[in-house]
């Protein structure tokens, strides 16, 4: 079942613009200490892996319906890459909460994530399902 759609485009510059007035303060608020670190080793710092990520968390805030409201926090959400590079989801936290407060009874949420970018422009897509226990093996 589907729960949420979220969609969230970022102007990689802004992020850039962003990052060179705040810096350290606006790395640490935003991203996980994974997540920084994966944005220094792609370059110092990458800013595509900057703003991919922060679309991703706004795209999720969207797909949950909730914004950086109730108590969210953008820490509470992480984007990491599998041994495949696939961009996976991890929720805690507050956001945690609101996305099970959010499901029918007998299911867990399972998160799709689609990043893609073009020069200036990244795009990432979320999408919050609802599965049935009893169907997830």
């Amino acid at each position: 079942m589907l729960l949420g759609l979220g969609n969230d485009i970022v102007s990689v510059n802004r992020i850039k613009n962003s990052y060179k007035r705040f810096g350290k303060r606006l790395e640490n608020r935003i991203y996980t200490t994974a997540e920084i670190k994966l944005i220094w080793e792609r370059g110092s710092p990458c800013f595509k892996t900057l703003s991919s990520r922060w679309a991703a968390k706004e795209a999720f805030v969207k797909a949950l319906g909730t914004g950086f409201r109730k108590g969210i926090f953008w820490k509470d959400i992480s984007v990491l890459n599998n041994l495949n590079g696939k961009p996976e989801l991890v929720i805690r936290g507050q956001a945690k909460v609101c996305l099970n407060s959010i499901l029918p009874a007998d299911t867990s949420p399972i998160t799709h994530i689609s990043i893609s970018d073009e020069k200036e422009i990244v795009n990432a897509i979320v999408i919050i399902e609802a599965r049935d226990l009893n169907h997830l093996n």
